[in-house]
């Protein structure tokens, strides 16, 4: 039977922060999966000897991490990895100005555009028929004026690109990255972005996949970092006139 240290030092973590540890070292030892069920509260507090309590904050801890699904009358299951987590994560961050919205952007960056290399190397020929497909509606969206539709086109690339690079971080990471950059924004960007810019976009997207299709690595990675690039410029032309707009707003109220 194990036992744990029962006060806390500085030194020593709390008793509920030990049995964490220990069903994490159990989850490796045992060499479990997600869907798999690990012991009971009670069969930890016996095996530990430690109050329910310290064992029932644990299990909380690493739900709430997005490693056990807990559910009332069923034995505690691991779960896949989800990218809320991370996306939480990511969204303190950013709504406490400890990261700001270029850090995000540069990072998914570094992401997309290994992930566009990857995806060029591994893309199957149904992922390199749905990339094509993306592009056409994207690109009829944008002739449509439909800015949701091609938004939706774009998102989707990206995650197609994402899911043939074989590696499931990139996912991971695109999700979690994504959604509190988007809610920080509170704004269409799409929607006030002129013309020409979203023209280079669609084309940039398109001149993506027709390198992921054909294979070029090297080629998928400097489009996926062109994109970026303008996306970059494009979002700040649109945030410097917005500025603009509500400094001549604010200098017209003015008595």
């Amino acid at each position: 039977m194990g036992s744990l240290h029962s006060v806390p030092t500085p030194q020593r973590p709390t008793l509920s922060a030990q049995v964490a540890r220990h069903l994490l070292d159990l989850i490796c030892r045992e060499s479990l999966k997600p869907g798999d069920a690990v012991p009971s509260e009670v069969q930890i507090c016996k095996q530990l000897s430690v109050s329910r309590g310290s064992v029932r904050e644990a299990y909380r801890t690493l739900a709430a991490l997005g490693i056990l699904e807990i559910e009332s009358g069923r034995r505690p299951r691991l779960q896949p990895m989800s990218a809320h987590v991370l996306a939480q994560v990511f969204g303190y961050a950013l709504n406490t100005a400890q990261v700001n919205a270029a850090h995000v952007i540069e990072m998914r960056r570094a992401i997309e555009v290994q992930g566009a290399q990857l995806a060029a190397r591994h893309a199957t020929d149904a992922q390199k028929r749905v990339l094509h497909e993306l592009v056409q509606q994207m690109r009829s969206a944008h002739s449509d004026r439909d800015h949701a539709r091609r938004m939706a086109a774009d998102m989707a690339i990206h995650t197609t690109l994402a899911e043939a690079s074989l590696n499931p971080l990139n996912s991971l990471l695109l999700t979690a990255l994504r959604a509190p950059l988007e809610q920080l924004m509170h704004i269409d960007l799409g929607s006030r972005r002129s013309e020409s810019d979203l023209m280079r976009i669609v084309d940039a997207h398109e001149a993506i996949v027709e390198r992921v299709c054909s294979g070029d690595a090297v080629g998928a990675g400097v489009a996926m970092a062109m994109h970026f690039d303008l996306s970059v410029a494009s979002i700040s032309r649109v945030e410097q006139a917005l500025l603009a707009t509500d400094a001549q707003l604010t200098e017209r109220a003015q008595p």
